[in-house]
């Protein structure tokens, strides 16, 4: 498992302050997940772990803590300029307001840190082996003392790996279905009409239409399919680029249903789909 340096500079990035404290608070009830440039992209894999510098502020230090969940991606710049960047998706461990929270402020860490760059650089460095390890043990001390996490270690977190646990079909599409209640969700089971490509038992396809459009296309369809080893599949319309929400929603959205799938999801547009 490696370790990467993300930093943010809240003046100039696309993600701003007033996102960031909401999920300060949001994190404190229910998982959150979000995605991030890397420029090492090369070396990054699901299951490395990160920490989001603050930088470029009065109080700059750890403001986010967490572990990837994805591959590295191509994607258009936050800067949108013209050009292509690699994005990760992540899963949030902790978040915390530097302004009010003094314990991951860099000021508490540079001196031991010396080899990190701590107001300044650029977003995705790899660390060593083991300036990684005493960074974490070094985060999950502040974590323990200062704000109680006695029995959630960010050490445990990125050792636990759910990416490749068996999946219940039943439970999956109740997890689905709840998630995606705001969409009002269709479930279509077995070979209906129009969905004969759904042929064995247990598989199901849910189908979510896209509110402003003029016809009845699909926007997207979460296909159970056995016959692709218990994988799921994510078909996309050409309504998918109109899916990309503001303020990354998208991103996140595409997030949670990785973490309900346990990360198994195939991405294909419509033409993929009709073409078999």
């Amino acid at each position: 498992m490696n370790t990467f340096i993300l930093r943010w500079n809240p003046a100039i990035s696309s993600y701003k302050m007033e996102e960031h404290k909401k999920i300060c608070e949001q994190i404190k009830n229910e998982v959150v997940f979000y995605n991030w440039s890397v420029r090492e992209w090369e070396n990054l894999h699901a299951g490395d772990a990160f920490a989001l510098l603050q930088v470029g502020t009065e109080n700059d230090g750890i403001a986010m803590i967490g572990k990837f969940i994805s591959e590295p991606y191509e994607g258009d710049s936050w800067r949108k300029d013209g050009t292509k960047i690699h994005y990760a998706d992540m899963q949030i461990f902790y978040a915390c307001d530097l302004d009010k929270k003094r314990s991951f402020r860099a000021v508490y860490f540079e001196k031991k840190f010396s080899d990190i760059k701590w107001h300044g650089g650029h977003s995705g460095e790899k660390l060593s082996e083991q300036v990684s390890e005493e960074l974490i043990a070094r985060i999950d001390f502040a974590l323990k003392n200062t704000y109680g996490f006695e029995s959630s270690k960010f050490s445990d977190f990125l050792k636990n790996d759910n990416r490749f646990l068996p999946i219940d079909p039943e439970e999956k599409k109740q997890e689905l279905l709840s998630m995606l209640a705001p969409y009002n969700p269709v479930v279509h089971e077995g070979d209906e009409d129009g969905w004969d490509w759904l042929w064995n038992d247990g598989e199901f396809a849910i189908e979510i239409k896209n509110p402003s459009a003029e016809t009845e296309e699909t926007s997207i369809c979460i296909a159970f399919e056995d016959s692709v080893d218990n994988w799921f599949t994510l078909y996309f319309d050409d309504w998918h680029e109109t899916f990309k929400m503001i303020n990354r929603e998208y991103e996140i959205f595409l997030g949670r249903l990785k973490s309900i799938l346990n990360n198994e999801v195939y991405i294909l547009t419509a033409y993929d789909k009709d073409s078999g």
